[in-house]
This record gives structure tokens, C-alpha cells and sequence, in this order.
């Protein structure tokens, strides 16, 4: 069964299967998204993807320097290249 916003309904006696129903029909759905998540994922390549790549955290300077911009550069390129390599 379906999930259905309108139950139960106000100040209807509790059914358990009713209850059981909608509960089915929540995870139903969860499932449902978690699915639809995991071929996203895996369409674009994140998977593949994430491991190659660290965290960026430079460590910019107040104001930044030019190697800050150097190492966001870098960053922008190395994350391009991952790019273009997990769609081949």
C-alpha cells in the first residue's frame, strides 16, 4: 500500500494495520530516493571520483598571496583532470 498524508485520520481509532500500511509505505519511499541517490552517484562518478581528490584547505594568507591563488588554481585543474578521467 501507498503512503497516504490523510491517515490516520483526526481523532479516528488507531488501526494497527493502517498504521502498518503507512509505515510500508514510508520506507517504500526512502528506499525508493535512496535508489535514485545511489544512480546518481553513480552517473556522475562520485564514487570513483572522491578517493583521488584531497580536502582543500590552503591555509590562506589575510589578504592572499599570490601562491594562495597559485594553490587554488592548482586545486580548480587537479579537480578538472579528475573530472574529465572519471568520464572516460
Amino acid at each position: 500500500m501507498a503512503y497516504d498524508p490523510n491517515l490516520p485520520a483526526n481523532h479516528a481509532p488507531v488501526v494497527s494495520q493502517e498504521l502498518r500500511n503507512q509505515f510500508a509505505g514510508l520506507k517504500a519511499l526512502i528506499d525508493a530516493q535512496q535508489a535514485q541517490t545511489n544512480a546518481l552517484q553513480n552517473t556522475v562518478g562520485i564514487r570513483a571520483f572522491m578517493p583521488q581528490m584531497g580536502e582543500f584547505d590552503p591555509g590562506f594568507h589575510d589578504p592572499p598571496t599570490i601562491d594562495d591563488l597559485e594553490a587554488i588554481r592548482g586545486f580548480i585543474n587537479q579537480l578538472v583532470q579528475e573530472l574529465q578521467n572519471s568520464q572516460q
